[in-house]
């Protein structure tokens, strides 16, 4: 048990499984694990402001393990990453100062807000994904062949009227295959820098939704580009960062076995898994019944299991596909081709 505040007692073998499930999934679907990081760390009973502290320290440490596995993977658009990281900076700091500004008004008002937003801006971000992924799988289920979901490429109204704005200057992102101008790019990564500064998260969860339906960047690029924008309690970010090392090289060496529609498939899970624990600390915040506060703790670390699920039975169902055993049909549209995964 390792003390991190006055009273406050956190197990290392705990945050050691907890570091390597999220490390699973941010490796696999190429967020930092913020708005899974944080909410942990403050439901667990670590102060508000220790906790950010600690999920920064995390988030850059595991953001470059990520980023350097899946720069080997060719899924990385660097330039994209650059534009989109200056905005995040910029954003970020006005988000923190917002923080200190509520926070010197009422700290508890202010794990109240930050919960709350928090919550709020997942379920947003999980119920827009999961509709995607839901009507993807349907088209491809129903033998479409010029279903984005195939290869990872999704085409919302949304991204065909961005890249349509002639806004100087108009960037070619030849990784990803796309022109559009460099202000929206930059500009998105602001407001979401101001929301991570604010939260106190990385911002991957809604960086990497935003470069797939707005920007209109494939899948599989839109996980590795999306590192580069993430790039306290020691004892804590250490002990966790083992665990968390160890689930990133998992799940971005992964990413070569599966198609698009797999990541966000998990992305999406992962987001809406992530409401859950809030959502009971929410409750204990407004009715400080302890009870709630105990329920928030199990239910956060049962609900790492929906999203670690699912990447374990795609890795096992990729296994028996690339040594040419029969798959489930739904396993099937999932699963890169034979011969991609064994070129990667």
């Amino acid at each position: 048990m390792l003390e991190v505040a006055p009273d406050v007692f956190i197990n290392l073998y705990l945050l050691t499984a907890l570091g390597a499930g999220v490390g699973l999934i941010a490796g696999f679907v190429g967020v930092s694990g913020g708005y899974l990081l944080t909410p942990i760390l403050m439901i667990m009973g670590m102060p508000p402001a220790m906790a950010v502290g600690t999920g920064v320290a995390l988030m850059t440490s595991n953001t470059l393990v990520a980023a350097i596995r899946h720069k080997e993977l060719g899924n990385l658009d660097l330039k994209m990453g650059l534009i989109t990281a200056a905005g995040t900076m910029a954003g970020a700091e006005v988000g923190v100062r917002l923080l200190h500004a509520l926070k010197a008004q009422s700290e508890s008002l202010a794990s109240i807000i930050v919960m709350g937003a928090l919550l709020v801006t997942l379920i947003i971000v999980g119920i827009s994904m999961v509709r995607e992924v839901m009507e993807s799988s349907a088209n491809l289920a129903n033998g479409d062949g010029d279903s984005a979901a195939d290869e990872g490429e999704v085409r919302t109204a949304a991204c065909r009227f961005l890249q349509g704005l002639c806004i100087f200057p108009h960037i070619r992102f030849t990784k990803s295959k796309l022109r559009i101008s460099g202000w929206i790019v930059l500009g998105l990564g602001a407001v979401i820098g101001v929301l991570s500064g604010f939260l106190g998260v990385g911002g991957g969860f809604m960086r990497s939704p935003s470069l797939i339906y707005l920007i209109g960047q494939p899948s599989m690029m839109a996980v590795g580009t999306n590192l580069i924008g993430s790039i306290v309690g020691l004892g804590v970010a250490l002990t966790m960062l083992l665990g968390m090392s160890i689930g990133t090289f998992i799940g971005a060496r992964g990413t070569r076995y599966v198609k698009g529609l797999a990541v966000r498939y998990v992305l999406a899970g992962s987001v809406v898994a992530a409401c859950f624990g809030p959502a009971c600390k929410m409750v204990y915040f407004l009715t400080n019944a302890g009870v709630w506060n105990t329920v928030a703790k199990i239910v956060t670390i049962a609900q790492m299991a929906i999203p670690v699920g699912m990447i374990i039975v795609l890795l096992v169902m990729a296994n028996r596909h690339v040594r040419g055993v029969e798959v489930p049909d739904w396993a099937g549209r999932l699963l890169a081709r034979r011969r991609e995964a064994a070129a990667g």
